[in-house]
């Protein structure tokens, strides 16, 4: 095992749960004694282009007794100091991504504070009321592809890192908890479980189309999307969807 110090940062990619990942990482994390210099919050106040954040920040980054938190973009593989610190992975059948992506963007996400970046989100999101899921969909194979091949490049090449599933923190919560703990060497002590709290139950809720977390249950890609349209996510990501598990 990698010295228990070593700095940790999560790489995901938009709407596989990363958002609560994060902060049961940072509980995690600060109760193994990390600092906190969470990337994915100076982000939306910054005039930088949003890959120049984290790929300028790289200068700062320590090799130990640091958590980055949640790397969601593409540019995680313009982002060598990674190779230097501990890396958890999380996924999520991009199917069900892009599904919650079209909700979220069309009325819940959180828009970014800089005026050019609120600009253009709100652009996008007149843009996708016009548009129904599964012309959404059809449009976002190649960047979910992308982000996919991203996560598969950085498993396959780096030799400190964890893979953990969507589905397995909704579904299988305590096997999810468990392997984080293994991995940062950080006990799941009572303490730690009543920090956690709520932000480690799963209960499905009725779907509230106006949350941010609209609704956790896999699977929802199926109750959405039409036939063809899931066949053509197939196709266009078979490649990437069979290494992490999420096609036979």
């Amino acid at each position: 095992m990698s010295s228990p110090s070593k700095s940790i940062a999560c790489v995901s990619m938009h709407k596989a749960g990363s958002t609560i990942t994060d902060q049961i990482l940072v509980d995690f994390c600060t109760a193994r004694g990390l600092e906190m210099d969470r990337i994915s919050l100076i982000a939306p106040s910054s005039p930088l282009p949003l890959d120049q954040v984290y790929i300028q920040h790289q200068k700062q980054m320590r090799d130990e007794g640091v958590y980055y938190g949640v790397i969601r973009g593409p540019w995680a593989s313009r982002m060598p100091k990674l190779k230097d610190l501990k890396v958890i992975v999380q996924v999520r059948d991009p199917r069900d991504c892009i599904t919650s992506a079209y909700f979220s963007y069309r009325q819940s996400h959180v828009p970014p504070k800089d005026s050019d970046k609120l600009k253009a989100f709100l652009e996008r999101r007149e843009a996708m009321k016009e548009m129904n899921i599964d012309e959404y969909a059809r449009g976002e194979i190649s960047n979910y592809r992308n982000r996919l091949q991203v996560l598969r490049n950085l498993v396959e090449e780096h030799n400190d890192v964890l893979v953990l599933k969507y589905e397995e923190m909704v579904l299988n919560t305590e096997s999810w908890l468990n392997r984080i703990s293994d991995f940062i060497d950080q006990p799941l002590t009572n303490e730690l479980r009543v920090t956690l709290g709520e932000k480690i139950d799963f209960t499905p809720k009725n779907e509230d189309p106006s949350k941010h977390k609209r609704q956790v249950t896999p699977g929802d890609h199926l109750r959405k999307m039409s036939p063809e349209t899931i066949d053509a996510l197939d196709e266009g990501m078979a490649n990437q969807m069979q290494f992490f598990g999420y096609q036979d």
